[in-house]
């Protein structure tokens, strides 16, 4: 008998759809921490923040799904994705919300239609069905589930330079960031 692979994946909130990521890649849930700014960087770059004594980026991908952020930031929070598990520094990606943890059978991924996801259709691994109880019953919500590892990797092919204390500046690296 073979036994069906689950999947565990966190459901975010970016403006005011849903998502599913996978959970390995997250180390853990914070409150969103205050980011110095850096020069001459694309949109999702939030800034430079502190986690455990070093400098690491601030990301938000609501700009890459062509998307405002939610107007609630009291439910806002940063996901810390440790070093080596996109590129060789820790990271903070911000979301409007952690929504809750989903356990998924690899089976219900479905293909997703590529029309339906025009210009981030690189990183969506597919669609997922899930049921969630409201008030006035039980509702079938359809949710894009992205590939934030691909995602995180493609864009962080710049660099950030810090030529005096305090300052940083977005470099782009021409070289190519390894895939694992």
């Amino acid at each position: 008998m073979q036994v069906e692979e689950l999947l565990t994946l966190v459901e975010i909130q970016l403006g005011r759809d849903h998502y599913l990521i996978d959970s390995d890649i997250i180390d853990k849930f914070i409150l969103p921490l205050p980011a110095a700014e850096v020069y001459d960087a694309p949109p999702y770059i939030e800034g430079m923040v502190e986690w455990n004594q070093e400098m690491i980026p601030a990301i938000n991908v609501a700009p890459l799904l062509a998307m405002d952020r939610a107007a609630d930031s009291k439910k806002r929070r940063s996901m810390i994705i440790p070093a080596g598990k996109v590129i060789d520094t820790p990271m903070a990606v911000s979301v409007d919300e952690v929504c809750q943890i989903r356990k998924v059978r690899s089976t219900e991924v479905m293909p997703v239609d590529i029309s339906a996801c025009h210009g981030i259709e690189d990183y969506v691994k597919g669609i997922i069905r899930v049921m969630e109880e409201t008030g006035n019953g039980t509702e079938q919500m359809v949710l894009l589930y992205l590939n934030l590892e691909k995602m995180m990797r493609e864009l962080l092919k710049g660099k950030v330079a810090r030529p005096t204390p305090g300052f940083y500046v977005w470099r782009w690296d021409t070289g190519t960031i390894a895939h694992s």
